[in-house]
């Protein structure tokens, strides 16, 4: 057992633990999306000035917008049919994906330190899990916390604080773990400390924009940016 800092650590999932994105057509699934806006009265330059910034972007920057212009009932309505949406795209990729390099031998070292672990992620809560049942490592986690009504998701810290508090740390004491920009902002702002773990699609100036406390090439590296917290 070593004397580590960090008592509790939340996780991104795509592309931080697991590789679902590339087993899941998100092209078709955000033009799905961008229709279903169109459909609810969005105007084609609303929606175009969001489209180039990433799926879960695109959904964070509408619903940022749609409040000056729809009630809570009507955007709760329109969130409801596109996560659903998503989850059956997501549910595609659930017997395909695996592990990034490094995922499960970094998550057996951390269980071993005695720290306590969840996922916070913009996928589906029952996908995740599904997931990491069939990857053999729900055991590891305490708390998995996906797209869920009344949580905003990242770069707002609802669902970060919420992952938290489910594992018993105070955010002080924790780090947030994750690929993109909007996980490490999530984790600032909860109060903890972010590791980024860039991938090739990671907007890389934003990344840096953010300022993550540390950055490793892979889950691999991960242990030993932890022990430089000490």
């Amino acid at each position: 057992m070593t004397c580590l800092k960090i008592k509790g650590i939340v996780f991104d999932l795509d592309a931080t633990l697991i590789d679902l994105g590339e087993h899941v057509r998100w092209r078709e699934a955000q033009g799905e999306v961008i229709e279903a806006y169109r459909t609810c009265g969005c105007s084609e330059e609303m929606i175009a000035s969001c489209t180039s910034k990433g799926l879960f972007n695109l959904m964070h920057e509408m619903e940022t917008r749609l409040t000056a212009t729809k009630s809570r009932e009507e955007i709760d309505e329109l969130r409801e049919k596109i996560w659903k949406l998503l989850d059956s795209y997501e549910d595609e990729g659930v017997q395909m994906c695996g592990f990034m390099p490094g995922t499960r031998e970094t998550l057996e070292w951390l269980k071993a330190q005695g720290i306590k672990m969840a996922v916070c992620t913009s996928n589906s809560g029952d996908v995740a899990k599904q997931i990491l049942e069939k990857l053999e490592v729900s055991q590891f986690f305490q708390s998995v916390i996906g797209r869920t009504p009344g949580l905003l998701m990242k770069p707002h810290t609802d669902q970060v604080l919420a992952c938290f508090k489910e594992i018993g740390v105070d955010p002080r004491d924790g780090v947030m773990v994750g690929d993109s920009h909007n996980d490490v902002l999530a984790g600032k702002a909860a109060g903890a400390r972010a590791i980024a773990v860039p991938v090739y699609f990671t907007n890389k100036s934003a990344m840096e924009a953010a300022r993550p406390d540390a950055t490793v090439k892979s889950m691999k590296e991960l242990p030993e940016a932890l022990l430089g917290f000490r």
